[in-house]
């Protein structure tokens, strides 16, 4: 499946669904914006194959809550075109690139490896900093929200896993 085109047509139907003056859940954007810092985490560190559990997971539950969303609000023939896009989607295969959407950060030297996260509730802009604190590693907040960490790959990939074990523990503590 192309996670990232599949995740792409949620946000897609979500802005459709809000033109309509549907009320989207507040629950809906969390799993739209953990599904994002998760497939992030993913190409910044494949080693955990549950990782693309926890997208499809993500991925299905705005599946299984905005399509009769889309079907009360959009109507059965719009929502039938919103499924067969989403078909067609999952027969792609994933393209996992490790080369980040927005752009080469100014100020990061060139020996230092660097992600972007785009904060969650459940992981906060100060737990971000923390764990990277707690990492060795550096840090801005940019414009957009987002922080920037950097430093060195062993670092940056042990605070990936921490971060995902954070989201884990969150996911767990709200089931």
């Amino acid at each position: 499946m192309d996670y990232e085109a599949i995740w792409e047509l949620m946000s897609n139907l979500i802005v459709e669904l809000r033109n309509k003056g549907e009320v989207i859940p507040a629950n809906i954007m969390s799993d739209l914006r953990a599904a994002k810092t998760i497939m992030e985490i993913y190409k910044v560190d494949q080693s955990h194959s549950e990782i693309l559990q926890k997208v499809e997971e993500y991925l299905a539950n705005l599946e299984s809550t905005l399509f009769p969303l889309a079907e009360k609000r959009l109507g059965e023939t719009e929502m039938e075109k919103w499924l067969r896009n989403l078909a067609e989607l999952q027969r792609h295969e994933t393209l996992w690139k490790p080369i980040p959407s927005r752009g080469v950060p100014v100020g990061v030297p060139r020996e230092y490896k660097w992600m972007r996260i785009e904060p969650l509730e459940t992981v906060t802009i100060e737990k971000v900093k923390h764990l990277a604190e707690q990492n060795g590693l550096r840090f801005t907040i940019q414009t957009n929200g987002t922080v920037l960490v950097f430093g060195e790959e062993q670092k940056l990939k042990h605070f990936v896993k921490n971060v995902a074990k954070e989201l884990q523990k969150m996911e767990r503590h709200n089931s």
